[in-house]
């Protein structure tokens, strides 16, 4: 069974194209990372590290084999479920992941954008912060995509509350994960990491992590997240991770 974890100002339905698109046995958890939905207030917690303690309680409910993807934010507070408990799950696929921050100079800038993006969250409101958003770089190559998927999508965005994305922000932003960098490579089961082409700060990432245990996978013409762009190929990843788990 999968647990799939959205990215920021995601939600469950981010990932329909993919689990339409996948062989799976069991319907995927897909739960809501903290701060996102109209009741997030229900599983509001304090820390990265509290976070990703609330979802591997989950986890352990879940019917084995089990397996783990995350998207980005999703991707990340993924990481830190494996850095805690790898014997929960039988593989991995972590898109768009950062390992973490090691520079402390590096965390301490990383909090205040993150700390300004929370303002603006609280001061213009929602709708102002997610054309910001939409707006960015990172985020060019989806304008090749069909309409309906992108209004899909910026409704799910604008589905959230304004102040538990900043609180988000606060508690599972870059800035306030640990660097899993260095523990990266003791990393004991199966795991794919997926980048976009177009994106190449997190292609040099997933290069720089695979090995002969953690692989890479590069998607052509597409940017940060895959999930949207190219969720046939990401439904694949995780079909291919079931096969290669189980030899």
């Amino acid at each position: 069974m999968w647990m799939l974890l959205h990215g920021f100002m995601g939600a469950r339905r981010s990932w329909e194209r993919v689990v339409s698109a996948a062989d799976f046995p069991d319907v995927p958890a897909a739960p809501l990372l903290m701060g996102h939905g109209a009741d997030w207030r229900r599983t509001r917690v304090a820390s990265f590290e509290e976070e990703v303690a609330r979802l591997l309680a989950i986890a352990t409910s879940m019917a084995r084999p089990r397996y783990l993807c995350g998207y980005s934010m999703g991707a990340r507070v993924a990481l830190g479920m494996l850095m805690r408990g790898s014997d929960l799950f039988e593989g991995a696929v972590l898109i768009g992941v950062h390992p973490g921050l090691d520079d402390v100079r590096a965390r301490v800038a990383r909090r205040n954008t993150d700390a300004e993006r929370a303002r603006v969250l609280r001061s213009d409101g929602l709708t102002a912060f997610v054309d910001a958003w939409e707006g960015q770089p990172l985020f060019a190559s989806q304008k090749d995509l069909p309409a309906e998927i992108l209004d899909v999508q910026r409704q799910t965005r604008l589905d959230h509350d304004a102040e538990g994305l900043a609180a988000s922000l606060e508690v599972l932003g870059l800035g306030a994960m640990p660097s899993y960098t260095r523990a990266f490579s003791s990393l004991d089961i199966p795991t794919t990491l997926i980048a976009g082409e177009r994106d190449t700060k997190f292609t040099t990432i997933a290069r720089n992590l695979s090995s002969e245990t953690h692989s890479g996978q590069i998607v052509d013409a597409v940017g940060h997240n895959v999930v949207l762009e190219a969720p046939e190929v990401v439904a694949m990843a995780l079909n291919t991770m079931e096969r290669q788990a189980h030899g």
